[in-house]
C-alpha cells in the first residue's frame, strides 16, 4: 500500500485517482503508524514553499518523514512536494525544506511570462550516472508543467530529467537513492503520468 501524505495541501484526489487507474492501493494519511507500515511514500503539493513546509511541520510530519527516507523507504514529491525534498527555497523569503536532496529552488531565471504552465518533454541528463527508474519507457515524453520556481541542474551528476523553458534548462524529475521528486504533475499528464506512477509503484513492491 501506498501512503499520499496528508498535510492539508495539495491535489490529493488527482494523485489517488491516479494510483487507483494503475490499480495501485494508496490512500490519504497523516497517521504515523500508516506512513511506517506503507510500502512508499507519495508528498504532493500545489502552493508556496513555506506555507508547505509549515503545514509539514504543525502536523508532526517533517521529522517522520526524514526518518522514514532514512530507513529505505521510496518517497516521491510532487510539484510542491518535489521542492520540498530540497535544502531550501528562495519563495516568499527564504525557507528550509526537507533537505532529503541538498539543492536550492530558485525563481526560474526567464524574461518569459511565468508561471511556466503546458506540456513540455522531459530528457535524461547526459551525465546521469545511471538510467532513471522513473522515465523507463518515457525517454522524450510530455509532461504537464504548472510554476514559476524550480531546482537548476546540479553540477555533480544526478539521475535527473531536463526540461527547457526559454532557453533555462532546469530539473524536471530527480531521483537519488530511494528518493523521487518530479516538478511536473504526473496525475495530470495522461497515460505518460500514469506509467511513470507505474514505475514508481513498482519500485515500491
Amino acid at each position: 500500500m501506498l501512503a499520499v501524505i496528508d498535510y492539508g495541501i495539495g491535489n490529493t484526489r488527482s494523485v489517488l485517482n491516479a494510483f487507483e487507474h494503475i490499480g495501485a492501493s494508496a490512500v490519504l494519511t497523516r497517521d504515523a503508524e500508516t506512513l511506517s507500515n506503507a510500502s512508499g511514500l507519495v508528498l504532493p503539493g500545489v502552493g508556496a514553499f513555506g506555507e508547505g513546509m509549515r503545514r509539514l511541520q504543525a502536523h508532526g510530519l517533517s521529522e517522520q518523514l526524514i526518518a522514514l527516507v532514512q530507513s529505505g523507504k521510496p518517497l516521491l514529491g510532487i510539484c510542491l512536494g518535489f521542492q520540498m525534498l530540497m535544502k531550501s527555497s528562495t519563495e516568499l523569503g527564504v525557507h528550509a525544506g526537507l533537505g532529503l536532496i541538498p539543492l536550492e529552488v530558485v525563481h526560474l531565471p526567464v524574461e518569459a511570462r511565468l508561471p511556466h504552465i503546458g506540456w513540455s518533454p522531459v530528457t535524461t541528463a547526459l551525465d546521469a550516472p545511471a538510467p532513471s527508474h522513473l522515465l523507463r519507457g518515457l525517454e522524450g515524453e510530455r509532461f504537464y508543467f504548472v510554476h514559476s520556481f524550480g531546482v537548476l541542474k546540479p553540477e555533480a551528476p544526478a539521475v535527473a530529467g531536463l526540461v527547457t523553458y526559454e532557453s533555462c534548462r532546469f530539473l524536471a524529475l530527480i531521483e537519488s537513492g530511494n528518493v523521487f521528486g518530479t516538478q511536473f504533475h504526473p496525475e495530470k499528464s495522461g497515460e505518460a503520468g500514469l506509467q511513470l506512477l507505474r514505475n514508481f509503484w513498482d519500485l515500491t513492491r
